[in-house]
């Protein structure tokens, strides 16, 4: 009797969560995307670049934002948030001795891999 007491305020408060969430739905921001890419970056001769910085700009973040560095091997992953409807995201690259460098991405498929390539100022 006490088990099938137990069931019974298990299947009320499960129902009762699921009311909740039905009524007010999921917090705002819940259904945001992430892009996830990874960049290399060389320079005219095909060399790669560390050190370089890049930052990011698109709907979510609306400021010219600081994501990451590239290493030794001039790569550097991204993971930046997105919302699909506005599906793009613009970088910026800026290292010592090279032109900064502008572009956008408009084709946002996880995993891809984005040549980049820096002119010398």
């Amino acid at each position: 009797m006490k088990l099938l007491h137990n069931i019974l305020k298990g299947m009320s408060l499960t129902t009762a969560l699921f009311v909740f969430q039905s009524c007010y739905g999921m917090p705002q921001g819940a259904n945001r995307d992430m892009f996830d890419v990874t960049v290399h970056i060389t320079d005219a001769s095909g060399s790669p670049l560390d050190g370089v910085k890049l930052s990011a700009k698109n709907p979510i973040l609306t400021d010219w934002t600081p994501v990451c560095v590239s290493d030794s091997k001039g790569e550097a992953g991204l993971y930046i948030p997105f919302d699909p409807s506005d599906a793009f995201v613009d970088l910026r690259f800026e290292t010592e001795g090279f032109a900064v460098k502008d572009t956008t991405i408009t084709d946002m498929s996880s995993g891809r891999v984005v040549e980049v390539t820096l002119a010398k100022k």
